[in-house]
């Protein structure tokens, strides 16, 4: 399980460390003492500060407010809904009927949806292979139409790419904006 989210729940330092460790934030896994906010926030993970555990680098494949920056100040609200072990790449979007009004330029309004192809931030294929998701679960699916994706940061850049979902979430097209 991912930590939970900050407005709804508390999240303590033994929990969050077993889930960065990868063991799910209310495993039952002895995490070795001491434990340094600056080794849980490292991006590139590592004990560098001294902590008991070698930590996982942070899974960047959650979105952006869902992940510790690695910036001070170092502070648990970053961790809000943070999974170590989310296996579904976030990105933004301009969605429209068609390509070409997906791809004309406009600016994301910061909602994120989901796709299965973990190594890439544009699906590497069409036909199917993937799916698209309205939440990091997977438990839904966006509307059929056609989506430019753009990079799920603080400055989301255009990715010159678009995806065609079809029913039930398929990416049935990867294509250039032109």
């Amino acid at each position: 399980m991912a930590c939970p989210d900050i407005s709804q729940d508390e999240i303590t330092m033994l929990k969050t460390a077993r889930e960065r460790l990868g063991y799910g934030y209310d495993g039952t896994f002895s995490v070795t003492g001491p434990i340094y906010m600056s080794d849980l926030q490292r991006i590139s993970g590592g004990n560098s500060s001294g902590s008991g555990n070698s930590y996982l680098a942070v899974n960047t494949l959650n979105p952006i407010e869902n992940r510790p920056d690695g910036s001070n100040p170092l502070e648990f609200e970053e961790f809000s809904k943070y999974n170590q072990t989310v296996t579904r790449t976030a990105f933004q979007y301009v969605d429209g009927t068609s390509a070409s009004n997906a791809c004309a330029f406009a600016i994301p309004s910061g909602d994120v949806l989901y796709h299965t192809d973990t190594e890439n931030l544009v699906p590497d294929a069409g036909g199917g292979q993937y799916t698209a998701y309205t939440t990091i679960s997977g438990a839904a699916h966006p509307p059929v139409g056609y989506y430019a994706i753009y990079s799920n940061d603080n400055f989301p850049a255009a990715s010159g790419k678009y995806i065609q979902v079809g029913n039930n979430g398929s990416i049935l097209a990867v294509g250039d904006c032109s």
